[in-house]
């Protein structure tokens, strides 16, 4: 991973990320309501705390925080954190933000948790193996014994079968100003693209665009199992949508 160029992407779409949801309030909700439901049924005994170390603008801190979870919420990007607060703010809700790298384990947060969670595909931003090893060593170093872990990925055993180059675009309509939110994927590699997030906004005629370009490693499922499993992670499953209700699919993953 490139961490400057990741950092630049989120802080460069914090103030737009939420334009990724047809209602990002509803999402939030929606959200956490999947996440309570899984660590109820899969995690050991009664976990009350949770840390969201890709916490971004505060998706899944936000939600989790409202249902009544102590959550502790760190990302890379400044911004993104920033704005996090300000919403968790807005909602009267309390979080405790860190801007944290998961490569760099001086940075993380102290203390560990009953839950780490890491979601909406901030994984495969970790461009080699040897990074990814390091990020899953160092959460797995902030569970308590017998913690559960939870990550989502995009469902790259079947992106990689097509290799598709665009999304399709979220469409949304605010007193008549029109914003379309897609994609473009430019593949570099068998297994890296180059993503291009577009965002069109304004009313006919008087329309303006914006682009943040990531790069992120398509990991198959095994490929993650392998991970973790070296890394000491027991208990792994994948939760897929039809079974979770998430919009990607899940990893479970317990510390002994």
């Amino acid at each position: 991973m490139a961490p400057n160029t990741t950092k630049k992407f989120y802080d460069d779409l914090s103030a737009d990320y939420h334009l990724n949801f047809n209602d990002w309030d509803k999402a939030i909700a929606n959200q956490a309501d999947v996440l309570d439901k899984i660590i109820r049924k899969y995690a050991n005994g009664a976990p009350k705390t949770v840390l969201d170390c890709a916490c971004g603008i505060g998706t899944q801190a936000i939600g989790l925080a409202q249902t009544g979870y102590t959550v502790t919420a760190s990302d890379l990007s400044p911004l993104a954190l920033k704005r996090a607060g300000d919403e968790a703010e807005k909602r009267n809700v309390r979080i405790d933000f860190k801007v944290a790298d998961l490569l760099q384990p001086e940075s993380l947060v102290e203390g560990a948790f009953d839950v780490v969670i890491c979601c909406d595909n901030p994984l495969p931003h970790l461009l080699t193996e040897h990074e990814l090893q390091l990020a899953a060593k160092n959460m797995l170093f902030k569970m308590n014994p017998g913690g559960l872990f939870i990550t989502s990925i995009r469902n790259y055993d079947e992106i990689l079968k097509d290799k598709p180059v665009s999304t399709y675009p979220m469409v949304a309509d605010t007193k008549g100003v029109k914003t379309f939110t897609f994609q473009t994927w430019d593949w570099l590699q068998d297994n890296i693209y180059t993503l291009n997030h577009y965002i069109v906004t304004g009313m006919p005629n008087n329309f303006s665009t914006s682009v943040r370009k990531a790069t992120y490693r398509a990991y198959r499922r095994d490929q993650i199992d392998a991970v973790f499993k070296q890394q000491g992670y027991t208990g792994i499953k994948w939760l897929m949508p039809a079974e979770s209700n998430y919009f990607q699919p899940i990893l479970l993953a317990f510390k002994a």
